[in-house]
């Protein structure tokens, strides 16, 4: 379990510094970028309630980054046709633009890594990620199976 643990934070650590490179050059902060990576590419909208339960945090939390990506010029906010009481949130071509070359960079900086494995290493990877959320209980293709959002963006850290 100790290497198991060991790695994973290790895994974590690669992953983040890759991120931050990104969002970092952008000058965005973690949770800007976060944020503008889980809108929707297309013309399609998404809900601040939504959003927040995906990043796992509470609306006014996320309310203030949607407020700084929209000073910005990354997304705008539009009121829902259905129920005028929903905000709901649409990419700019400003923030698909920086989304899309951050996305690319991300996956190719990923990649290189991940090619740098043998095949056996990675086949490995693959099945016992596969095997973790498994056995885990939780379905990650669906939405509604998220823990309890979060304050803050601090307590996603801890």
């Amino acid at each position: 379990m100790d290497r198991f643990l060991t790695a994973w934070f290790a895994v974590r650590q690669v992953i983040q510094a890759a991120n931050f490179n990104h969002f970092h050059q952008a000058g965005l902060s973690a949770t800007q970028f976060m944020t503008l990576n889980l809108l929707p590419v297309d013309d399609e909208s998404i809900a601040i309630g939504e959003l927040a339960r995906r990043m796992n945090l509470k609306a006014a939390t996320v309310a203030k980054t949607v407020d700084s990506l929209e000073a910005r010029g990354m997304l705008t906010r539009v009121k829902s046709q259905t129920d005028r009481r929903v905000v709901l949130l649409r990419i700019t071509d400003q923030g698909r633009t920086l989304q899309n070359l951050a996305a690319g960079q991300f996956r190719t900086h990923v990649s290189a890594i991940f090619h740098a494995m043998s095949p056996q290493d990675r086949e490995s990877l693959i099945c016992g990620l596969e095997g973790f959320v498994s056995v885990s209980g939780l379905n990650p293709a669906r939405r509604d199976e998220v823990p309890e959002p979060r304050s803050s963006p601090q307590s996603v850290r801890r």
